[in-house]
């Protein structure tokens, strides 16, 4: 690799740096997923930097997955990537999905009048009482 391209990947992970914690501070990204992204970026720059480290990874990934290593890495990571996203997401439909329940429970009962529980001086049955406010208080 040219150190021109060397310098354009660390350029640009700078930028995605600056990018995902400008949203992760805004609240626009999960936490975990920053987390995941930033650690990677750090990752992939140093590798890609570091001269030494590079030759590493390249000669063990050649020798595992011949010439295609680096595409059978990035496609591991896009395949995690989209576990997590996907399960963070199941989390969120399911936690949703209770909620809405149980509001719809919630608002079914108080929807439904009960003569046991309605007070004295009751006009209709719907559960209200009649009241009097007379020098801020209830009577």
């Amino acid at each position: 690799m040219t150190i021109v391209g060397v310098v354009l990947i660390d350029l640009l992970a700078v930028a995605f740096l600056a990018w995902i914690l400008g949203l992760v501070q805004q609240g626009r990204l999960y936490v975990g997923y920053g987390v995941i992204l930033v650690a990677t970026l750090v990752a992939v720059a140093t590798v890609v930097s570091v001269p030494v480290l590079r030759a590493a990874v390249d000669a063990i990934l050649q020798r595992l997955f011949g010439t295609a290593g680096p595409l059978v890495v990035a496609f591991s990571f896009v395949t995690l990537l989209l576990i997590y996203i996907l399960t963070q997401v199941t989390i969120v439909s399911n936690r949703l999905a209770t909620l809405v329940q149980d509001l719809a429970i919630r608002q079914a009962d108080a929807a439904t009048p009960r003569k046991s529980d309605a007070p004295e001086g009751n006009d209709q049955d719907t559960g209200r009482a009649n009241t009097v406010i007379t020098s801020n208080r209830l009577t």
